[in-house]
């Protein structure tokens, strides 16, 4: 057997595993202990760009007697760098709070823009449908009205015909 054979049967390579061989090897041993509670932990939030305070304690500091020397300069620059970049952060999340705020407010005024418009185009359209139910009412009470004036004049007209009818009757008779 050669090295390369003896290689391919020993099974799996135990390193240079990939993230999948790494996730199911976790999850392996997690199926190993099934009745064991697992803990998942809790995200923490997640603040962009968060650049710690300025240090209150400066350990790079001059002697009193001492003058400049050639690495001050650089340790002064990455300092005011930092600071420079705390100073960018803390304005870009004031900027950005305020951006939102005023994206909220426009959203709660176009909200109640649009609740007032619909609110008023609902009263209208409410009255126009009660005045095409009142003119159905009005429409049936007069089609009721016409209605029983024919079945009076109907009547009147019977009337008339059974009178003329005795009338007729009774010249007969005289």
């Amino acid at each position: 057997m050669s090295a390369s054979e003896n290689n391919n049967t020993k099974g799996p390579n135990r390193y240079n595993l990939t993230p999948a061989q790494i996730q199911q090897k976790e999850l392996e041993k997690l199926f190993e202990k099934i009745d064991k509670p697992v803990q998942i932990p809790t995200p923490l939030p997640k603040e962009k760009n968060v650049i710690p305070p300025p240090k209150d304690f400066v350990r790079n500091v001059s002697g009193s007697s001492a003058g400049a020397g050639s690495g001050d300069f650089h340790v002064y620059r990455a300092q005011r760098r930092r600071e420079y970049a705390r100073m960018k952060n803390m304005e870009d999340q004031e900027r950005q709070e305020r951006e939102e705020n005023e994206y909220k407010n426009r959203l709660a005024r176009l909200r109640e823009e649009d609740e007032e418009r619909t609110a008023k185009r609902r009263a209208k359209r409410q009255k126009r449908n009660k005045k095409k139910q009142g003119k159905a009412v009005e429409e049936k009470t007069q089609e009721k009205k016409e209605e029983e004036k024919k079945v009076e004049e109907k009547e009147k007209k019977e009337e008339k015909t059974e009178e003329n009818s005795e009338k007729k009757e009774d010249k007969k008779l005289e």
